[in-house]
């Protein structure tokens, strides 16, 4: 079956709910479970905070990763959006995804290591219903991150009304960023052989590669809409080095930010950066942004990208 096209609103909304667990995180590092920051996408709620812990001789405390949010208008229609690295910590944590490891589902190939301990460590937190008389909950206890998520569906189902729709009818999109899109894919594919949510889309920026040639073969054979959004000046989609037996999954969505952001790999590597390349009415980081003398330079150095061995060129914009 054909995948759908590729439709940029909906990457950018995606990668909106991305942005908003920076944000939340950014606000306030020390907070597991931070309140819904300004930039939260509109017509969404809260539903539950994903935490982690993070790794370097022992377990540290849980730290926000991310969250999952659902739909005001439709309920049953959730995000689960997952951030990417933002310390020296948990770039320690990427380190360690050079070495592979068979997934935790068995016939699923092997993945980095790394992203398979810290896959592990995920923690589904239940934001309550009635937070004026519960507490935030746990699902630790449940299982595993993918059976932690259908727990949550299955919670939410059994406090809403009688003839409301059951959590069999609920999906879950899911969307990251760099080390985020890693944990995302593994998601994804633990739950479509465990669990079975309806997982209809996911939306990774940045995703450095995840598993081998047989995870990637089992993964590209699921029925789902997948875009992995790649700044083709982005070095980390091309870590860990493929030398080691690492593949990419499908279906690759090229973008450029040559001649459009300071050249650095933090600009590279910012959503800020992929989000503008998707949407050019949307800005980079101001750190990233060229002054305007810069920009129409670059633009005109990058206007036309050289044909090797052909004496042609071709438009340098984005490649889908």
């Amino acid at each position: 079956m054909p995948r759908p096209a590729f439709n940029a609103n909906m990457a950018v909304l995606y990668g909106r709910f991305v942005q908003a667990a920076y944000t939340m995180y950014g606000n306030n590092p020390n907070n597991p479970t931070p309140p819904p920051s300004n930039d939260f996408p509109a017509g969404y709620q809260l539903t539950a905070w994903i935490q982690m812990q993070d790794f370097v001789l022992e377990s540290l405390s849980p730290t926000f990763y991310g969250f999952v949010a659902h739909s005001i208008q439709n309920p049953n229609q959730l995000i689960l959006a997952i951030r990417g690295t933002s310390n020296g910590i948990e770039w320690w944590d990427d380190a360690n995804a050079v070495v592979m490891t068979p997934f935790k589902v068995p016939n699923c190939g092997a993945v980095g290591a790394g992203f398979a301990r810290i896959y592990d460590t995920l923690e589904v937190v239940e934001r309550p219903m009635k937070r004026s008389i519960s507490p935030p909950q746990s699902l630790k206890t449940a299982g595993s991150f993918a059976t932690q998520i259908a727990t949550l569906l299955e919670r939410r189902a059994a406090a809403t009304p009688s003839g409301e729709p059951a959590a069999a009818s609920s999906s879950v999109e899911v969307t990251g960023h760099s080390l985020g899109a890693a944990l995302a894919t593994l998601y994804v594919m633990e739950n479509a052989h465990t669990r079975n949510v309806s997982n209809p889309a996911l939306c990774t920026f940045a995703s450095p590669f995840v598993g081998d040639g047989t995870f990637v073969q089992v993964f590209d054979g699921l029925q789902l809409t997948f875009w992995r959004i790649v700044n083709g000046q982005d070095i980390v989609p091309n870590l860990p080095p493929q030398i080691l037996g690492f593949r990419h999954i499908e279906t690759e969505r090229l973008f450029r930010s040559l001649g459009k952001v300071q050249s650095s790999f933090s600009c590279w590597h910012a959503l800020a950066t992929y989000l503008s390349l998707i949407d050019p009415a949307l800005h980079p980081d101001a750190a990233c942004q060229l002054s305007p003398d810069l920009a129409a330079a670059a633009s005109l150095r990058a206007a036309t990208l050289p044909v090797a061995g052909t004496g042609m060129s071709i438009p340098a914009g984005h490649v889908t």
